[in-house]
């Protein structure tokens, strides 16, 4: 943030960054959905005794207890360059 004067007023200007906030989703290995959620199985027993956390991908139904964590808007991306790709070769 940066302040300047113009004549006699203090005026607030705050720096435009070019990147946007990184926002992090979890994707699924198998079939690169984000339509991952963290899966009940162990119900709130694992919850107060502390088990580790089981998530499940919607789309494919692959459950592990651990998903990579990529940023969205390099993911959005990734797919906008494959969909280019696809459709300079057909």
């Amino acid at each position: 943030m940066f302040f300047k004067k113009n004549k006699g007023k203090v005026e607030k200007i705050e720096k435009k960054t070019e990147k946007q906030k990184a926002q992090y989703v979890k994707i699924c290995p198998r079939c690169r959905s984000i339509n991952v959620k963290i899966s009940n199985q162990g119900g709130s027993a694992g919850i107060i005794f502390g088990a580790p956390t089981l998530y499940r991908c919607q789309s494919c139904g692959y459950s592990n207890y651990a998903f990579p964590e990529v940023d969205l808007n390099e993911l959005k991306k990734q797919k906008a360059r494959e969909h280019e790709r696809e459709h300079k070769n057909v």
